[in-house]
């Protein structure tokens, strides 16, 4: 019993610590095909380090040598104060 409870408590005191959201940028374009995509991705720490990544997408079109944008969007996921955000990019 004893164990068990000692779990439940290490799960709860772990569990606020992750963050993920999904946040879109740009309106969704059905008419163009998804055949590729760009990724603008920054390392978190803690919150320290450089800026994010750009939110108008303009990095992560570049990076993914997109002409016409079909959707982009704001990813966050962390765990405890590191993780990842990126900005990712579809079209053609």
């Amino acid at each position: 019993m004893n164990g068990r409870a000692l779990l439940i408590g290490a799960v709860l005191l772990v569990l606020p610590g992750c963050l993920s959201e999904t946040i879109p940028l740009a309106y969704p374009n059905t008419s163009i095909s998804d055949v590729r995509q760009g990724r603008d991705c920054k390392v978190l720490v803690f919150g320290l380090g450089s800026h994010g990544p750009d939110l108008t997408a303009a990095q992560a079109i570049r990076l993914g040598g997109i002409t016409k944008l079909r959707t982009a969007e704001y990813r966050l996921r962390t765990f405890q104060g590191i993780g990842n955000e990126c900005v990712v990019a579809h079209g053609e």
